[in-house]
């Protein structure tokens, strides 16, 4: 059979105009001004470096100066800004600080958050310090740092918001609940926000990781064997920023995200499987 006038042409132009929407979100990222929360290391810090090398103009938050200066090092012209997103004040101080280095961002990425593995059966259950901080800052921290910097997304032409959620505010880890419950109200809030923002030139995204081989699981008697090396995990979430997706599920992310749609109970089994 014939193919039909201009289909080959047609698949060639249509493969070309995806590569360079592809190299524009990538220049984006290049010419941009991004700050980058729980950047003192694990995710945070990596993302923070992927975009550094590309050219952008790169702002790293957390709460220890310290760890924060010790990536900037590594990084001559990243820009350091000492905010604890759990506290409403360090966050006005630290956008204030933000402000004060660029006029305008082009990307926000929400990386901080704290994993607690919590009993509440056990003889001494988690108290209630253990159980707000983690609220505070994987989930209401997140949101105040957006609502801060929103005025700031908006004097860029363009701009986006990027959530780092969880596979597991898909289906939960029993042994994490209150980390699993935030990142389910983080996905719910991510959905939300991009409707609100539908028309406007934020784009908000949710990346989905898998368990990542990072400092966040310290609380572990050891690094899951299902753990994600870094770099792999880095390459695939950049790969999936560049190509403009507003969810970038990646690894077991992507297991749990369809998973939950058709046999929940069959995988929280699974991932909940000796606890």
């Amino acid at each position: 059979m014939e193919p039909r006038d201009g289909g080959v042409e047609d698949r060639h132009v249509s493969k070309l105009s995806g590569l360079e929407e592809v190299d524009e979100m990538a220049q984006r990222f290049a010419d941009g001004v991004v700050l980058v929360t729980g950047a003192s290391s694990g995710i945070g810090a990596g993302i923070a470096a992927r975009l550094h090398a590309r050219g952008a103009r790169v702002i790293i938050a957390g709460r220890n100066r310290e760890r924060l200066e010790s990536v900037a090092a590594r990084h001559p012209g990243m820009s350091v800004v000492v905010m604890d997103v759990a506290d409403p004040e360090s966050v006005t101080r630290g956008l204030a600080e933000v402000a004060a280095v660029s006029p305008h961002l082009t990307t926000l990425i929400n990386n901080a958050g704290i994993q607690r593995l919590l009993d509440f059966t056990a003889v001494m259950p988690p108290g209630p310090a253990d159980i707000v901080s983690e609220i505070a800052t994987n989930f209401a921290g997140l949101i105040n740092v957006t609502a801060a910097a929103l005025p700031l997304l908006r004097r860029a032409p363009r701009s986006r918001v990027v959530h780092v959620g969880s596979g597991l505010g898909f289906v939960p880890y029993a042994k994490a609940p209150v980390y699993s419950a935030t990142k389910a109200a983080v996905h719910s809030f991510t959905v939300s926000l991009r409707r609100q923002l539908a028309g406007s030139a934020v784009q908000v995204v949710e990346i989905i990781p898998p368990v990542v081989d990072t400092p966040l699981h310290r609380d572990m008697p050891s690094v899951p064997p299902m753990a994600m090396p870094l770099e792999r995990f880095l390459d695939r979430a950049m790969r999936g920023l560049d190509a403009g997706k507003d969810e970038i599920p990646i690894g077991l992310g992507r297991v749990s995200q369809i998973g939950v749609r058709v046999a929940p109970k069959r995988l929280f089994s699974l991932i909940n499987r000796g606890n």
